[in-house]
């Protein structure tokens, strides 16, 4: 019998496992690359802006499109609106961005407000407003206004100003504005933005001790300034002084009053009724500590005291200083961010039942304008007027005070901007880049000042204003602040 002889397997019978392989590769890389795109939760707020950080907030640039909280809802509407008529003008146009917290986050001393973020954007659209539909600073380039938000401590400043860099071309961006608060990440931000060469105009960037950068001014008068006028003021009117100070690492605002305020008694030791109080607002948890300052507080016995720090953390100061057991009347002197939060909304209210005066060193005031007219901008000051009527006026779109300072300064720090756009661009309105901007901030000074609400602005050849008015105010209980005197 004879054995059958099996022919060999054909090769591509041998072979068969490799395209299998190939399709069970491909099959996986295309699952992983795909299914993530149909399971996860979409990162995007809008057009240019992404939920980012710890706080999961919207940090990036808009037109006005996405908006970054239900209460900006209108007033960004008409933001967007405007830009929309501006691109649809066919004129020669660029755009400015506002760079500041359009969130307050969740921290319960947060130094940023709702009402605050609202106020800085009416300011921000007046000037624009201003800016498109009247000649006082030329008539062309027309501004486009960005919004750019941060995070509400900055912490995301990073995606914005990446967002702002990435759109410089684009959307022709030649100036920031805002970056309201002097913490750390703030700081950052400007440096990376004027190494770009795009000017920064702070509006309420009051600390002593940031960086001096070309292109990089401030519409408002720096802490020190603040401290000075106070002690100015207190010079002839408190005999024994106790200073209550903000020691963090972190926010410069506190430390640069408090320095800046005890170097104007340099021969008068005896004036302070004690070593100064010290808190740290960065740990945290600062009614725990204000509560222990009272028994030494009673035993210097001030007649005033000058807290230097925010005051977010002056209205717990207050609220502790009401619990106090000595009960001799007694006045607490702080800067000019007091306005932004309301003394009747706050338990702090009770301190001025127990003999507590309160006054601070405020931007502006109604009254100013009226006792001294010829330090403002008549132009400016009627567009902030109840009586204003026209589209160019802050009541044709908001019913807010302007107690907190926040509209009047943003209006004044866009209004330097411009000004410095339709200088670069000169009689020809031809569309100008960030760098001739940025040179022509360097003649913003004597003649050529920029005459805003807040006063005149002529910057000295570090970038700050020169003799700015101060006033000095006092906060009451359910009423706008009283004028006591512009030194």
């Amino acid at each position: 019998m004879s054995t059958l002889i099996q022919p060999p397997p054909p090769s591509y019978r041998k072979w068969w496992w490799v395209p299998a392989t190939i399709a069970v590769v491909v099959v996986v890389v295309a699952a992983v690359l795909w299914l993530p795109t149909v399971f996860r939760t979409d990162n995007s707020c809008g057009a240019g802006v992404v939920h980012s950080g710890p706080q999961n907030e919207c940090a990036g640039v808009t037109d006005g499109g996405v908006v970054f909280a239900p209460e900006l809802a209108d007033i960004q509407q008409r933001i967007l609106d405007e830009n929309r008529a501006v691109e649809s003008s066919g004129a020669p146009s660029v755009s400015i961005v506002m760079l500041s917290p359009m969130t307050p986050g969740d921290k319960t001393e947060s130094i940023v407000t709702m009402s605050g973020i609202r106020h800085r954007l009416e300011g921000a659209h007046l000037a624009q407003l201003a800016a498109n539909r009247t000649p006082i600073w030329g008539d062309t380039p027309k501004i486009r206004l960005l919004l750019a938000n941060p995070g509400s401590d900055f912490a995301e400043w990073e995606t914005a100003v990446g967002e702002i860099e990435a759109r410089r071309d684009i959307d022709r961006i030649v100036a920031v504005t805002g970056i309201a608060f002097s913490v750390q990440n703030a700081v950052r931000a400007i440096e990376h933005l004027t190494g770009l060469q795009i000017p920064v105009v702070g509006s309420t960037l009051t600390a002593g001790d940031l960086p001096i950068l070309r292109g990089f001014l401030r519409v408002s008068p720096t802490a020190a300034e603040h401290a000075r006028t106070a002690a100015e003021y207190l010079a002839t009117r408190s005999k024994r002084i106790l200073i209550v100070r903000d020691d963090s690492p972190v926010d410069h605002y506190g430390r640069t009053l408090a320095e800046a305020f005890a170097a104007s008694f340099p021969d008068d030791p005896q004036r302070f009724a004690g070593q100064a109080e010290g808190y740290d607002s960065d740990i945290g948890n600062v009614a725990n500590t204000f509560h222990y300052m009272m028994p030494n507080i009673c035993q210097n016995a001030p007649d005033t005291i000058y807290f230097a720090g925010r005051a977010a953390h002056a209205l717990d100061f207050l609220t502790a200083l009401a619990e106090r057991r000595c009960r001799e009347p007694i006045q607490v002197v702080t800067g000019d961010d007091m306005p932004y939060y309301r003394l009747s909304e706050s338990p702090a209210r009770i301190a001025l039942e127990t003999g507590v005066t309160v006054l601070y060193t405020g931007l502006v005031h109604p009254q100013a304008w009226q006792d001294h007219p010829e330090r403002f901008n008549r132009f400016s000051v009627e567009q902030f007027s109840p009586d204003c009527a026209g589209p160019v006026c802050y009541r044709a779109f908001s019913d807010d005070t302007l107690e907190d300072f926040a509209a009047v300064m943003e209006h004044d720090a866009v209004v330097t901007a411009v000004q410095a756009i339709r200088q670069a661009a000169g009689s020809a309105g031809t569309i100008v880049r960030s760098e001739q901007v940025l040179l022509a901030m360097k003649s913003l000074h004597g003649a050529t000042a920029v005459r805003g609400a807040s006063g005149v602005l002529s910057f000295d050849e570090n970038g700050l204003p020169t003799d700015k008015p101060i006033p000095i105010l006092e906060a009451l209980d359910g009423k706008p602040p009283r004028y006591i005197e512009l030194p």
